[in-house]
């Protein structure tokens, strides 16, 4: 159901937001297969120098801007009460010009995920094993971090590697 959840979401903001923004499913619940909370997270990529628009728009569409909390080049937002925004599934909603590093490490974590289903499914085990063995919400965060930061940096690393020629196949292809 977090595709339907991401789709409600993205269709609000697709009428409150400039047609310059992009919109990305990111996070577990972007994942298929993937365990995770039920917040959907989502990330507005939008042109540099137009974040002061985009935050205006979402104030009119019923968010609270929140600043950077602690992450410089990404800007948080949160629902405001008895706003339409609130009445949508739970989400994190941020937004990062499109060379912000923040918005390239979820893309790339997403999309590495996605294409890798068997470093997914060895994520998703990490991060269950992680669940059990917490005592806290705190303890379970420290736990899977080791996890996290594994796939993180085999996403940097897949991204960086250029296309691979369809036309031209050798076992090193395989």
């Amino acid at each position: 159901r977090w595709a339907a959840e991401y789709d409600a979401i993205a269709a609000f903001l697709g009428g409150a937001l400039p047609a310059y923004c992009r919109l990305h499913h990111v996070g577990s619940t972007a994942v298929p297969g993937m365990p995770a909370k039920d917040i959907i997270d989502l990330d507005i990529e939008l042109p540099p120098g137009c974040m002061p628009e985009v935050i205006r728009q979402l104030a009119e569409a019923g968010y609270q801007h929140e600043g950077d909390r602690g992450i410089p080049t990404r800007e948080a937002f949160m629902p405001l009460a008895d706003s339409r925004a609130a009445a949508l599934p739970p989400h994190h909603l941020y937004a990062c010009e499109s060379s912000a590093p923040e918005l390239q490490r979820h893309l790339a974590f997403r999309d590495y995920l996605r294409a890798h289903p068997r470093r997914a499914a060895w994520l998703a085990e990490q991060k269950r094993n992680a669940d059990k063995l917490a005592p806290s919400r705190a303890a379970y965060i420290e736990a899977k971090s080791p996890a996290y930061q594994t796939i993180v940096a085999e996403a940097h690393a897949w991204r960086r590697q250029p296309p691979r020629n369809p036309e031209v196949h050798t076992d090193a292809n395989d």
